[in-house]
């Protein structure tokens, strides 16, 4: 399975996970529990529900490196995906 890097930002922090799966999309267990500390847990189980709806979008003029954007308490949160290996 790909190596893929998660570069996540919420309120002015960042946070970098990584985890191997077989897309980028299944990026929620590699930093959820451990990336996230300023994150309450209810929150974390919102975050887990909209990020698993909707779509990335491929970043253009890059290759393998997808965005998404999910609105937490008023707030972006940010989850950038790069294949890193694979």
């Amino acid at each position: 399975m790909p190596l893929y890097t998660y570069v996540l930002t919420y309120k002015g922090a960042t946070y970098v996970a990584q985890g191997r799966h077989s897309n980028f999309k299944g990026f929620v267990s590699s930093w959820l529990k451990e990336s996230t500390p300023q994150i309450p847990d209810d929150l974390k189980r919102a975050l887990a529900h909209k990020s698993y709806s909707g779509a990335f979008e491929e970043v253009p003029n890059r290759t393998h490196v997808w965005r998404k954007t999910v609105a937490i308490e008023g707030s972006d949160f940010v989850v950038v995906a790069v294949q890193t290996e694979g």
